[in-house]
């Protein structure tokens, strides 16, 4: 269709067209798209370079060209809108001809990726599904069920899975600037809930966009601060027990009430966890080896990043599919007080020490 408009010497209009046509990324809107950060940061989130239109000029550039792309496409621009995406190392320039750094997948790519991650979990899950069983078992025994479903999906799925050198991190992923990790797009969203983890030290949380309850950052920055000194015990300043108790993460004396994880400690739930882990992301390192270059992916790191993320979403459908987790009512934005919000908070404690005593 481009190559048409072009050889008829047809300019604006037609590329205007073009640039709305529903599965175009050109002119689409980013709320449209399903974006992730998988990042760490010191002062600005690469998101925060999106400022006016500056995702328009991201899209246009997914095709290397000069700014003359852009005059044609009727997206207005600056240089300094170009210099800052730089800045954040989300476009990049060579010899003015300007391409996207970041990777925003099309609709027919994204189609593609979701099939074979769907592919990928169906045909993994069989091997660990006996394990997170025993896991499940495990989180009930130790008073636990009541984060099951936390403890699943952002204890092993989004935290353990990155951990010893399983899955890169972030800072593994090369430094941009002011962050560093992942920043990508899906042409659009699953129809899932959207769900991510939230972490403040050994304090984490898990959120969805439909979580009514937030509690502030300040809060928990100083109830982690308190976690950290104890390792996971009884706090006692009154100020930060006083300012979480009625949020379900201690009672009034300041005893923890949401699940301590012991990492490395070879207890029940971490040897589970550590077998489940490693067999999956073998599995995902071995499965993008060839994906990467077949989804025009330089890095494998990268790849890998991306790959997990959508096959977590899809090992997250199965698991609730079976009825082996179900989300707690305050994930779903029900009115069941804050109270509850301990439902979907857990503290991570680093025991390779204690293990060996």
């Amino acid at each position: 269709m481009k190559k048409i408009l072009l050889a008829m010497g047809l300019a604006v209009m037609p590329l205007l067209v073009f640039a709305q046509k529903e599965n175009s990324i050109v002119g689409r809107q980013y709320k449209y798209f399903d974006t992730s950060a998988f990042c760490s940061y010191s002062s600005f989130h690469p998101s925060e370079y999106l400022t006016d239109n500056n995702w328009d000029i991201l899209c246009a550039f997914v095709e290397p060209g000069t700014v003359t792309k852009l005059d044609s496409l009727a997206i207005p621009y600056s240089k300094s809108q170009l210099r800052l995406l730089e800045v954040g190392d989300l476009l990049r320039s060579d010899n003015g001809v300007y391409s996207t750094s970041m990777k925003i997948f099309d609709k027919s790519e994204t189609d593609a990726i979701r099939r074979q991650s769907k592919a990928f979990a169906d045909s993994i899950f069989p091997v660990i599904e006996p394990k997170i069983a025993r896991l499940i078992k495990a989180f009930s025994k130790a008073g636990y069920s009541g984060q099951t479903y936390s403890l699943v999906f952002s204890y092993l799925l989004d935290s353990y899975v990155w951990g010893d050198g399983r899955l890169p991190k972030p800072v593994d992923c090369g430094d941009h600037g002011t962050w560093s990790g992942v920043y990508w797009a899906m042409f659009d969203s699953r129809a899932h809930d959207k769900i991510g983890t939230n972490g403040y030290g050994p304090v984490m949380q898990n959120w969805t966009d439909s979580l009514g309850y937030w509690i502030k950052s300040d809060k928990m920055i100083s109830f982690a601060k308190e976690v950290m000194k104890t390792k996971g015990k009884r706090i006692e300043n009154q100020a930060v027990i006083d300012a979480v108790a009625s949020w379900g993460l201690t009672d009034e004396k300041g005893n923890i009430r949401i699940p301590v994880m012991h990492a490395g400690s070879n207890d029940d739930i971490d040897v589970l966890c550590r077998s489940i882990a490693d067999e999956l992301t073998d599995a995902v390192k071995a499965y993008c080896s060839a994906w990467c270059h077949a989804c025009n992916i330089s890095s494998e790191k990268v790849g890998q990043i991306i790959f997990y993320h959508e096959v977590m979403w899809d090992l997250l459908e199965i698991l609730e599919a079976k009825g082996m987790i179900s989300m707690p009512p305050i994930l779903k934005g029900e009115e069941v007080g804050k109270q509850h919000f301990g439902d979907i908070c857990f503290i991570v404690i680093t025991d390779e020490n204690d293990s060996a005593e």
